[in-house]
């Protein structure tokens, strides 16, 4: 043999110093440890035992001695006579248990903790030293036979079907890679065939063996099937060379390889099958908590049929108050105006209602190229309203024309529902004009501005983390060639560990806070549902509305409802872990926008 053809080792017998989990592992300065045989830098309890006149070699990493049999390091270590668990006869490592005819535990750490013992020796006392054998997977045939097998069988199938309608329809000469069909259905099948054959070489290789029946119902027999096929089509297409006008269909009839595909796909079918009930399942699982109906925003009783417009009254207030200059707290004091109780309330109507709804009648009407100069104190503003609803068309069965030229005391008559529809109204038509448009498009690049910004900072955040922990290992590599490669103690490694992961986690909650940024929306943009169902139930997230949980819940109805109707529920501050739950397990079948 060439030494050019020798394959290189794919185990590295020298790694060189790696640092996985606060630990160093050194394959030339380290000390192995007995248990899981990893040469760490770590501190170690090594054996005083005398073995034929000279000292036991053995040594268990801190980590091994402690979880596997409950001692610590820097404890035996002060013992003079302290023997390791070997010689003591009490390992549990796989080896040790082997030559005891045992078979090894595997990771048994956590089980024991479970259980309330204070190591897996004691787990075994406890429990029996041959209750806990570890075993490999076994190879699972079935993925190969049902899938792959399946697949390939289903390709020949229908290059076979292909070459069966060209000869049906009576084709005086079959094509030459018609006539060569049985190569193709070969090729296929060898590929079909080698996968099954990796199996058996995994069964002689050490694993279980497998069942032969397994093997050749799965695969075999779907190859002879599909060979059988092919030796008629090769009849069939030699009846067409030496001239015969038509081949008989039932000479080429490939119903049996059909039966083997569809038994094979079946199977696959059944598992789909399987795991759509299982999302079903998980679906059912996740439900909204209760609800209770919203009866108050910001401190002010509200009507519950009137809950939908003064959240939108509010909502549009928080996302366009910088373009309207309205200040803080001035649309909660318009909503007080409208429901607040007490003797003064309406008369309280015409200190900022009426204001406002002037402002927004002067921007509609300095876009649409309209002078208009509106007072408070005549009735020039509520005809300027009439005209503004003639020209828009909306609300005519709830307004009509007759309404706006009886004068303000039409205005005096109306209730605190009707007047915030005006408003309401207004705030609408304002988002036509220009002014509004180039305000939202601002906003717009403000965001995405923003949101640049935020993914650079989320980038450099990244790049630090991760410089971070470059650093961790040098720190940790320094922290042991000061002490001229010994090992540290539990209690200098414990503190070099502390000051890194304080360290890191500053750093990777930089990371995570800029990330956050990068999701914000902009507040100009519409404002939509987190989650919309077939039901008439919606999900709401407004930036109005901050009460904990900060969601609330549309219900809008259903359909089939011959009066349509439109509440507004809330929910408790404790109940956000459940909604959020709901959330997260509906989104994928629901339309998810927020």
């Amino acid at each position: 043999m060439a030494l050019d053809d020798v394959k290189p080792s794919k185990r590295t017998t020298n790694p060189g110093v790696r640092v996985v989990g606060g630990r160093i592992y050194d394959s030339s300065n380290g000390k192995c440890c007995h248990q899981c045989r990893q040469k760490t830098m770590d501190i170690v309890a090594s054996c005083k035992a005398m073995k034929k006149e000279k000292q036991c070699t053995i040594n268990y990493c801190h980590k091994c001695l402690l979880n596997r049999y409950g001692e610590k390091a820097e404890e035996v270590d002060a013992i003079v006579d302290w023997c390791c668990p070997k010689c003591k006869g009490i390992c549990n490592c796989s080896f040790c248990r082997k030559k005891r005819g045992q078979s090894p535990t595997g990771i048994l750490t956590h089980k024991a903790k479970a259980s309330g013992l204070s190591s897996v020796s004691e787990l075994l006392q406890v429990e029996g030293d041959d209750k806990f054998s570890y075993q490999k997977k076994k190879p699972k045939l079935e993925s190969v036979s049902n899938g792959d097998v399946a697949k390939d069988s289903n390709k020949t199938a229908g290059k076979i079907k292909k070459a069966l309608n060209k000869i049906q329809k009576g084709f005086p000469k079959a094509k030459l890679e018609d006539a060569f069909v049985e190569d193709v259905v070969a090729e296929e099948n060898n590929k079909a065939t080698g996968k099954i054959k990796k199996v058996l070489n995994k069964t002689k290789t050490g694993f279980p063996k497998a069942k032969p029946e397994d093997v050749s119902i799965e695969g075999t027999d779907v190859a002879k099937e599909n060979n059988k096929g092919a030796v008629k089509i090769k009849k069939a297409v030699n009846k067409t060379k030496n001239g015969f006008p038509k081949a008989k269909p039932e000479d080429a009839s490939v119903e049996d390889v059909a039966k083997e595909n569809n038994k094979a796909a079946g199977k696959i079918k059944k598992a789909k099958a399987t795991n759509k009930v299982r999302e079903d399942e998980i679906q059912i699982e996740a439900k909204l908590p209760n609800s209770i109906s919203l009866t108050n925003v910001s401190g002010i009783d509200i009507p519950t049929e009137e809950t939908g417009n003064v959240l939108q009254f509010l909502e549009f207030c928080s996302a366009f108050g910088k373009a309207l200059d309205l200040k803080q707290g001035h649309a909660k004091s318009i909503v007080g105006e409208f429901f607040g109780s007490g003797r003064n309330s309406r008369r309280q109507q015409y200190c900022s209602v009426i204001p406002m709804m002037i402002q927004l009648m002067e921007l509609i009407s300095d876009d649409r190229d309209m002078s208009l100069s509106l007072s408070a104190t005549d009735s020039t503003w509520f005809s300027s309203l009439g005209e503004c609803l003639l020209q828009s068309g909306v609300l005519s069965d709830v307004f009509p024309p007759k309404t706006f030229k009886s004068g303000v005391s039409e205005y005096k008559k109306m209730d605190a529902s009707t007047r915030l529809k005006l408003l309401n109204f207004l705030c609408d038509e304002s988002l036509t004009t220009l002014k509004m448009r180039n305000f939202i498009e601002d906003k717009s690049k403000e965001s995405e501005t923003k949101e640049k910004e935020a993914k650079e900072k989320a980038a450099a955040a990244k790049e630090k983390e991760k410089q971070l922990r470059q650093k961790i290992q040098g720190d940790l590599i320094k922290a042991h060639m000061e002490k001229n490669g010994a090992p540290l103690s539990i209690e200098e490694h414990h503190k070099v560990l502390s000051q890194i992961k304080a360290e890191a986690k500053e750093a990777h909650g930089e990371m995570l806070k800029a990330t956050s940024r990068k999701r914000q929306r902009c507040d100009a943009v519409r404002t939509d549902p987190i989650l919309l169902n077939d039901d008439g139930l919606a999900l709401w997230k407004l930036k109005c509305f901050e009460e904990e949980p900060k969601f609330l819940l549309q219900d809008l109805g259903t359909f089939v409802d011959l009066s349509p109707h439109d509440k507004w529920l809330a929910f408790k501050p404790e109940q956000k872990q459940e909604i959020e739950k709901y959330i997260s397990a509906n989104s994928f079948c629901f339309c998810f926008v927020g």
